[in-house]
Formats: structure tokens, sequence, C-alpha cells
């Protein structure tokens, strides 16, 4: 090795490996996961109360960040509450779009992104109805959302959480 030398530090990946350890460590919990595509390192995460009474409304929020260096080009998540979960409204962030429907398998929305900037973050909340059967005690019941997205296919960000619908 030659000395005085001149060597170049690639910041900007030294950066973007420091934030990918950090969101790593950070997402170890079962709702949330980190993807990354096109400079982009994205966390999904699904946050559902631990209990929510049969027959009473409660919330699911959903967020997609983005802290890598591009952004995520048409972007798109689909949550799915399962049966018998049914969504009653959706609020998503401004520039982002989401519908929804139910059905015999339970509710099923669809939000679309549209481009998700460089170091932002995007939410949605869900409001969601359960009601158990009378014959039903408690229930538990995992939420899911996937994106999908310019360099990121399905099944790669992935995050789900419980919720246990009790009498």
């Amino acid at each position: 090795m030659l000395r005085g030398a001149d060597t170049k530090v690639p910041w900007a990946l030294v950066t973007t490996l420091i934030v990918a350890a950090a969101l790593s460590a950070a997402s170890c919990g079962d709702n949330t996961q980190v993807t990354a595509a096109n400079q982009s390192l994205v966390r999904m995460s699904v946050d559902a109360p631990d209990t929510a009474r049969s027959g009473s409304t409660f919330g699911v929020q959903v967020r997609a960040l983005n802290v890598g260096l591009a952004g995520i080009h048409e972007g798109r998540v689909t949550v799915m509450l399962p049966s018998p979960l049914t969504v009653i409204a959706v609020d998503a962030s401004a520039g982002t779009a989401a519908t929804f429907a139910n059905g015999s398998t339970g509710g099923t929305v669809e939000w679309d992104l549209h481009t998700l900037d460089s170091n932002s973050q995007s939410k949605i909340d869900i409001t969601t109805l359960g009601v158990l059967a009378p014959t039903e005690g408690t229930k538990r019941l995992t939420v899911m959302a996937s994106m999908t997205a310019q360099g990121i296919n399905p099944g790669d960000a992935v995050a789900q959480d419980d919720v246990t619908l009790v009498q």
C-alpha cells in the first residue's frame, strides 16, 4: 500500500449501510419489515391494537417509510383484514389514494402511493369492525400489508400485526 495515496470513501454507501443497519435493528418486531430497492430503503409497518371488542370499531395504521437516496415509484400497498373484520372507512395521506372492499373472506384495502419520495413517509388509517359469532369467545386475527413498486416484487415488502377479537 502506498503511503500518502488518496483514499476515497464512498460516503453515500457508508451512510446507506448505517441506515440499513439501524432500520433492521428497529424492525425486529413482527409488525415491520425493511426492504431495499433502487437505492431506497423502505420500511413497512402495520399497527393494530392487541385486543378489540367484538361489535366495536377500532383503528389499524399502515405506514410506508422511504429513507433511501431515490424515490419509490408506482408504489401500491394491499392490506388484507381477515374475516370477520370489515373495513368501515380509510383515511390516506395527502397525495395518495385508497379504496376498500369487503367480502366473505374479510376486508381488503388498495392503497396507491404513486411516488414515495426519498426521506418521506405515507400512512393510511383504516377504521375496521369485527363481530364474533355468539359461540366464539376470542379470535386471533392477522392483518397483513404488502407493497409492490418498481424494483419491489410481491412478497419483498410485507408487514403484519395481530389483533385478538374478544366478546
